[in-house]
């Protein structure tokens, strides 16, 4: 089962997307900012992290910075979800700090367990040997999880 990192600060936020994850059969983890989430991390590094960027303690772009400081997390893909930082010099900068997506809040539940599917996938392909914990789980129906919302 792949498992995913979630941190937001927003709590909201967090469960409705808890909630699309582990509906879509994935395992989760979550994080309150970006401290919570390096610390889970590195006692038991993810497969793959949804990050927001403007939160308390650090936020995404500092945990960023570290994330891909780390010879053990650099690997894992990181993916910026944000709905502050949406100007495309931001997409820039976080790009230029290792992010390998950028999207804004809000997407469709199935564009975003699809970001999601596809980077786990391709970091499988790149790092077969890295941290895995199974396969990528199966496409659910559209709105299966947050009942067509948007989040």
């Amino acid at each position: 089962m792949t498992r995913v990192l979630i941190a937001d600060d927003n709590q909201r936020n967090l469960y409705l997307l808890e909630a699309i994850m582990k509906g879509n059969g994935f395992e989760v983890v979550s994080a309150r900012n970006g401290a919570e989430a390096l610390a889970a991390a590195k006692r038991d590094p993810p497969d793959i992290i949804v990050t927001d960027i403007l939160m308390p303690v650090m936020d995404g772009f500092e945990l960023c910075r570290r994330w891909k400081a780390d010879p053990v997390l650099a690997p894992v893909p990181f993916i910026f979800y944000t709905a502050t930082y949406t100007d495309p010099k931001d997409e820039q900068f976080a790009r230029s700090l290792g992010a390998e997506r950028f999207l804004i809040k809000p997407q469709k539940p199935d564009v975003l367990v699809a970001e999601i599917r596809q980077k786990a996938a391709g970091r499988r392909e790149r790092d077969p040997a890295g941290v895995q914990r199974g396969a990528v789980p199966e496409t659910r129906k559209e709105g299966d999880a947050a009942g067509g919302r948007d989040c």
